[in-house]
């Protein structure tokens, strides 16, 4: 699905959508402002005013009513809990998304090579971004919020959305992989289902008449069986094909993550694949005996000595079940190749092969 920006203009009154190459002016020069805003918000276009972001200022005190949301803990052994959202009285707009500002924020150290990777996966390497390490830091220590739609607004829903919330920068800090997101995601039409890290809330919100949140409660709507789970996958693929007549785009596939569908990932000393299930790394080593190869599994890592002699050390990116993992060499010339697979134990794509320290 794609995703969306609208910026509004400092000199005119007027917004502007950058949607997959096509603008908005494209479609209706004679809109007022707030036909825009309604035009884009029905095409699940996320859009906070200053009104709205000065409204979502509301204390427990303030309070006129309060709105249920979710949250999904990244560990899995945790139970899911229904919070309270406070709404004033002209709380209009998404205010969960400023409400939750505070939860993302913290002083955890950021991967800003990992910002890099990602960026150059997605957009080129000539499109990346100057980004000071300091900059990041204090992005993720303000504590910063992502939307994820999970369910377009459509007509068959009452113009009703359901987004998830998360870190934005969770990755970049390194936090667990929220399989029970990812979950619901593929259940709704994501396949294959993406990756969410830290842990994630769940909420409502109503587009029209004005855009609003609602309740979304636990149990009810967080059952693999709920009404609206269950109409996802339908809304989704209607969504996106209306938006495709808009653009007259087909919908582009997301870029592979590395060492995926048997492409190989070369790293400095090994190359490697990988499953969803599994990783394959290929260490060289000289010619010899397997009797001088000795190979250590680690839920977190592995050590390879030849001869005795420590000669590779690999600290994963996730952990791996050290029962799962075997190891085997294949001569090729004047060299071996020693392949380890490695049981992952969360089935779920990694990012890269290697945790940075």
């Amino acid at each position: 699905y794609y995703s969306y920006r609208a910026a509004r203009s400092k000199k005119k009154n007027t917004f502007t959508q950058y949607c997959v190459g096509i603008k908005m002016s494209d479609t209706d020069d004679n809109m007022t402002p707030e036909e825009r805003l309604d035009w884009l918000r029905e095409r699940g276009v996320l859009i906070e005013t200053a009104e709205e972001r000065k409204a979502g200022i509301t204390t427990d005190a303030d309070a006129t009513e309060f709105v249920s949301f979710v949250r999904i803990p990244s560990d899995a052994s945790q139970p899911m809990t229904e919070l309270k959202l406070p709404v004033g009285a002209a709380g209009t707009g998404d205010l969960l998304q400023f409400h939750l500002k505070s939860a993302f924020s913290d002083k955890r150290s950021v991967d800003i090579g990992l910002l890099k990777d990602q960026a150059a996966k997605n957009f080129g390497s000539e499109e990346i971004p100057e980004i000071s390490e300091s900059t990041l830091h204090s992005v993720a220590a303000e504590g910063s919020v992502e939307v994820f739609r999970l369910v377009p607004p459509m007509e068959s829903n009452r113009y009703r959305t359901i987004n998830f919330y998360l870190d934005e920068v969770g990755l970049l800090k390194k936090l667990s992989l929220n399989t029970r997101a990812s979950q619901y995601a593929l259940k709704a039409g994501f396949n294959p289902a993406p990756q969410f890290y830290g842990d994630i809330y769940v909420g409502r919100l109503q587009n029209k008449p004005v855009t609003k949140n609602i309740d979304f409660k636990l149990g009810e709507d967080t059952s693999f069986d709920a009404v609206w789970l269950t109409k996802a996958m339908t809304e989704n693929l209607d969504f996106q094909s209306k938006m495709n007549q808009l653009t007259g785009k087909v919908g582009e596939l997301q870029p592979l993550a590395d060492g995926e569908d048997g492409f190989v990932k070369e790293e400095e000393d090994c190359k490697w694949t990988q499953t969803d299930d599994e990783i394959e790394v290929i260490f060289t080593i000289p010619t010899t005996s397997s009797r001088d190869v000795k190979v250590r599994f680690l839920p977190s890592s592995l050590e390879v000595l030849v001869k005795g002699v420590k000669t590779f050390v690999l600290v994963f990116f996730s952990r791996v079940d050290p029962d799962g993992c075997t190891w085997t060499m294949e001569k090729k010339g004047g060299h071996v190749d020693l392949i380890l697979s490695c049981e992952k134990v969360e089935a779920v794509t990694w990012p890269r092969l290697k945790r940075e320290s």
